[in-house]
């Protein structure tokens, strides 16, 4: 499927060119396109990172979670959260950590559940949305402060992601033992 996606997109890309007299060198010459693609092999170097660092690590990583997950599932959301803060990426924090969660046995709905856990990268204001609001704010309200970890995106960040987070534990709860769907 992403090949075909590839193929479609450089497709419609060309039939722009030949058929819309659009111009790539005007395209590929702004500030957009410039920023988008340091975004793009930014995120891609830390997905690339995190995949190579979560398959060499793998059986210490479980080794470290068994004990406390076994005692308390729910805890995987935690580590869902922190491995994504270091990875800034809520797939690769999905393709990295769900197998291992299913080789810890925990429940699929205590899984489903947690998914909200996923989207930490708000936490360190590294991700270039983050950086691009401080920049495009002519208000200044908001900001990244003196230290690191007190910023805009922090409260509203933590109170989405916990918030969504025991939601989604509560309605999987209500799904699986209460009306037994599945």
């Amino acid at each position: 499927m992403n090949l075909v996606i590839q193929i479609i997109m450089i497709g419609a890309a060309a039939l722009m060119v030949i058929f819309c007299k659009a111009k790539p060198k005007a395209a590929v010459g702004g500030a957009v396109w410039q920023n988008g693609m340091v975004a793009v092999v930014a995120i891609y170097g830390i997905a690339w990172m995190s995949d190579t660092y979560f398959a060499n690590y793998q059986p210490e990583i479980q080794a470290m979670l068994t004990d406390l997950v076994k005692a308390y599932p729910w805890t995987i959301a935690i580590a869902f959260f922190f491995v994504s803060v270091l990875i800034n990426s809520q797939g690769a924090v999905v393709v990295s950590m769900l197998p291992l969660a299913y080789s810890l046995g925990i429940d699929g709905w205590i899984l489903l559940g947690v998914m909200p856990s996923v989207y930490g990268y708000f936490f360190i204001p590294n991700y270039p949305s983050d950086i691009a609001t401080v920049n495009f704010d002519r208000s200044g309200t908001t900001v990244i402060g003196k230290y690191l970890l007190n910023h805009s995106f922090m409260m509203p960040g933590l109170i989405h992601v916990v918030t969504a987070s025991l939601a989604g534990i509560g309605i999987s709860y209500i799904y699986h033992f209460v009306l037994g769907m599945y």
